[in-house]
């Protein structure tokens, strides 16, 4: 959550404006949910930062899991040639 939260730091001091897709994004959800009193430009920048930070997190997630995977084969690998 931690790399998460500072790769959004990075997203947030880049200056764009929201892109369509996530605005229309949003709106989906929010309109799907039945919440769309959130739907002011106010809540919609606070809404595409917590979706960034959420993605930033999915991908440092998946990017140790997949690391460390890596690391217990090849342990494990390394072990089992130790023992032959």
């Amino acid at each position: 959550m931690i790399g998460g939260r500072q790769l959004t730091y990075v997203i947030d001091r880049l200056p764009f404006n929201i892109p369509d897709s996530v605005d229309r994004f949003i709106r989906f959800c929010l309109s799907a949910t039945g919440n769309d009193a959130l739907a002011n430009p106010d809540d919609m920048e606070v809404l595409a930062l917590l979706l960034y930070w959420a993605q930033a997190t999915l991908f440092v997630g998946t990017l140790l899991y997949s690391t460390a995977r890596v690391a217990c084969h090849l342990h494990t690998r390394k072990n089992s040639q130790k023992s032959i």
